[in-house]
């Protein structure tokens, strides 16, 4: 089971741990956002620390209909205790965390300052 809580500012965050360049797992706070269907998003910055490989660009539709392109990374995350591979759309925005990670899970959440989000594996 994977823990995190809702902030005051109303964001569910979720803390994953991604390999970093000297091999060991570093740990970023995400919001879970289940409305991008990807695994994970970074900005640059905090890309260029990760094991981290190019794997090309992506066409994405935003919520508002609109077409985009980012460049999308193959890393590493430790997800339910174990470590997999994940791919990250680099961004200009805050890391989020979506669907791709969250597919076959049941999330709970209490919609509170300080409540807490629970991420459990289906089956």
């Amino acid at each position: 089971m994977i823990r995190g809580e809702v902030r005051p500012n109303r964001r569910a965050m979720i803390a994953v741990e991604l390999l970093d360049t000297d091999g060991q797992f570093q740990s970023f706070d995400f919001i879970l956002d289940t409305g991008f269907d990807g695994g994970l998003s970074l900005p640059r910055q905090i890309l260029r620390g990760l094991d981290a490989a190019a794997a090309g660009e992506h066409h994405f539709e935003l919520a508002d209909g609109s077409r985009t392109t980012a460049y999308v990374w193959a890393a590493t995350v430790r997800w339910e205790g174990a470590t997999r591979p994940v791919m990250i759309t680099e961004s200009a925005g805050e890391p989020l965390l979506g669907m791709e990670l969250l597919w076959q899970s049941r999330i709970t959440l209490e919609t509170r300052a300080y409540g807490p989000v629970l991420i459990e594996p289906l089956g």
